[in-house]
């Protein structure tokens, strides 16, 4: 599928079926995912989300996700297929913290406004302002819609988003589009096939402000903050342009014609190319 030609900032309202969030409820759950992601849960406010990784003890992503908090409790947005494994997963630590964990059933939507427009009324007399910076939070009880970074005004949006966010027509917002802006964003999302392959500073998860070194103890933490302190990264995401025949699939190797041997941590079609984030061996590893 290729991408749609639209404007520099189309408005739209799009169903992401490639996105679940979970539901951390209870009164340890701050507390609970203070001790499992490499956030700090003190950033994530109601006006306030912020990415998270959730790793393995060798440092390495088993999946990306954004931290909100909304509705007494914090929902985890993420990559539809790591729903159910970070779910039991995360469920295996709980032991005997008030904690409960589950699978929202109701979608994910992603929003995309023209810059400086703003959300409908509430229905409080209110109407609040698209969230301008990135991971910041708006909305209201029924919705809640947290702005990621890059340079489209766009939304995750946890609830019923109001009929008015959809717009009139086409807006030429498609899911290929919508995952390219994510790749433009550099935000590496981590599913099925690439969960557990990469180190979090080869996602660049330490520039993206996804993992806190002042924080306490979370697992994986040894790793990521031994290299953080007194090792170099071998490896690094970078964004790149791969020309038609190459393999990009999530997780493959791909040959660039400058870098060489590639790793795809994430891809979407860019007319007659592809936009890919991938994992460049830096020039100091010889390996």
């Amino acid at each position: 599928m290729r991408v749609s030609n639209c404007s520099p900032h189309p408005a739209g309202l799009l169903r992401l079926e490639d996105f679940a969030a979970l539901r951390v409820g209870g009164e340890d759950r701050v507390d609970f995912l203070q001790g499992q992601l490499s956030q700090d849960m003190a950033r994530v406010t109601p006006s306030q989300a912020a990415p998270a990784a959730w790793c393995n003890r060798q440092g390495r992503v088993l999946c990306l996700m954004v931290a909100v908090d909304w509705q007494d409790a914090i929902f985890l947005i993420l990559p539809a297929g790591m729903a159910e494994t970070c779910a039991e997963g995360l469920g295996r630590y709980i032991l005997r913290a008030r904690v409960r964990i589950e699978v929202v059933p109701e979608p994910v939507f992603g929003c995309a406004l023209p810059a400086g427009e703003h959300f409908p009324a509430t229905g409080k007399g209110e109407t609040p302002s698209f969230p301008g910076e990135a991971w910041r939070c708006s909305g209201a009880p029924e919705f809640c819609a947290v702005r990621l970074p890059g340079r489209y005004s766009r939304a995750l949006v946890l609830g019923e988003p109001p009929a008015e966010l959809a717009g009139d027509g086409d807006s030429g917002w498609t899911v290929e589009r919508w995952r390219l802006a994510d790749i433009e964003a550099e935000i590496p999302w981590v599913d099925s096939v690439t969960s557990g392959k990469f180190l979090a500073h080869s996602l660049n998860l330490d520039l993206s402000g996804a993992v806190s070194f002042t924080k306490g103890c979370y697992v994986g933490q040894e790793i990521i903050a031994r290299m953080e302190h007194r090792g170099r990264p071998k490896r690094r995401m970078r964004r790149l342009r791969l020309p038609p025949g190459v393999d990009i699939r999530t997780g493959a190797r791909a040959e660039h014609p400058e870098l060489g041997a590639v790793t795809v941590i994430g891809a979407a079609l860019a007319g007659d190319e592809t936009e890919v984030l991938a994992e460049v061996r830096l020039a100091q590893d010889p390996g």
